[in-house]
């Protein structure tokens, strides 16, 4: 008797890729719901958006699949007060600095033109920053808030050529396709923020590592991770 003719592998390849995709998807839509459920108190925003980034970065660098779990450990391991402030400062900056742009970009005077280069320069400085605080926080990167800050302003201004243009696209894309269609944020669209700002912020990073000029000890305990 003859075998029957076993699967084709091309199509078992094909098949895996999709069931891969799949899951992704669905992990990210569940970990975009526990985000909002969690950050609807609104207080409890800088807590939810640290636990969201811990949670992505160890699904993606460890291959944790349980990204709801990973981001209620994060949450539970998280000092409240410390993460509270270091998360939200940073945050509460960013939020400063785009009302300053929106005050700003109407106005026809040379002052106003003026305030509006610098507002919009601050809040991209402050955007980068924002990006590698939430990275290095979220991979527990040692040295107080002030240290952690530093770092990140350093990062952001070395990087800000390349990563600064970045940061800015992702966040303004996903703003106009908020207000365009604001069901968006129920099905992904801040987590997915979130992912693309940790690419970019990852990127950043092992592009500093890799300058024998910057100082890396502060980074050494994040260095190698992700992907």
């Amino acid at each position: 008797m003859t075998k029957p003719a076993g699967r084709p592998p091309l199509l078992g390849m094909f098949r895996s890729r999709i069931m891969a995709a799949l899951s992704s998807l669905f992990n990210l839509l569940v970990l975009n719901l526990a985000f909002l459920v969690v950050s609807l108190p609104l207080v409890t925003v800088p807590i939810a958006v640290n636990a969201a980034w811990t949670a992505l970065d160890r699904w993606r660098a460890g291959g944790e699949d349980r990204v709801v779990r990973e981001f209620l450990i994060a949450i539970r391991s998280s000092p409240l007060l410390p993460t509270t402030l270091l998360v939200g400062v940073p945050l509460a900056v960013t939020a400063v600095t785009v009302e300053e742009v929106h005050y700003f970009i109407g106005g026809d005077s040379l002052g106003a033109r003026v305030c509006f280069g610098l507002g919009l320069a601050a809040f991209v400085v402050a955007l980068t920053s924002l990006g590698y605080i939430l990275l290095l926080v979220a991979r527990r990167s040692p040295g107080h808030a002030s240290e952690i800050w530093s770092l990140s302003i350093r990062l952001a201004v070395r990087n800000l050529v390349v990563t600064g243009p970045l940061f800015l696209v992702e966040i303004v894309v996903a703003a106009l396709l908020a207000l365009l269609d604001p069901p968006l944020l129920l099905i992904g669209l801040p987590v997915a923020l979130f992912w693309l700002m940790r690419l970019t912020a990852q990127f950043g990073l092992r592009r500093a590592e890799r300058s024998p000029t910057f100082e890396g000890t502060r980074t050494s305990g994040v260095r190698g991770q992700g992907g």
